[in-house]
């Protein structure tokens, strides 16, 4: 739970530039400036006029950092720094494939490699799948 937390702590904030730059690229339309004319708070402007613009840019987000999490979490259980052992990640396993020699006679033990690429194309589609119905 501890790497999972880590991860989401520290990835956060190359999400946030895109948003925020987002975010201030809208603050300058007419819609905006216009609801500013007509009174609303900051609050009703961020709900009405922003969170609605930006609904393409936060699942965009969204969707591209669960496989870099992924990614990450195995990179650090291959090189031991991620869950503990009694615990099962495709980073331990992927640890497992340090010795060559063993594929030749286990090539089962390219099954963790063949999910990690799997997980990720799969994100990968849903993204493009989201990004051409947004």
């Amino acid at each position: 739970m501890i790497t999972f937390l880590l991860l989401g702590l520290l990835g956060w904030a190359a999400s946030a530039r895109v948003i925020c730059a987002g975010a201030k690229n809208l603050m300058g339309s007419d819609f905006v400036w216009s609801a500013r004319a007509m009174g609303y708070s900051r609050i009703k402007l961020i709900r009405l006029c922003l969170m609605p613009n930006l609904r393409g840019t936060l699942a965009a987000q969204f969707w591209i950092s669960i496989p870099v999490f992924i990614i990450a979490e195995a990179n650090l259980g291959a090189l031991g720094l991620g869950v503990a052992e009694p615990l099962p990640s495709l980073g331990s396993l992927l640890r497992e494939l340090q010795d060559f020699t063993l594929l030749r006679w286990e090539p089962w033990r390219l099954l963790p490699l063949i999910v990690l690429f799997a997980i990720v194309s799969a994100f990968q589609v849903l993204l493009n799948r989201e990004k051409v119905r947004v």
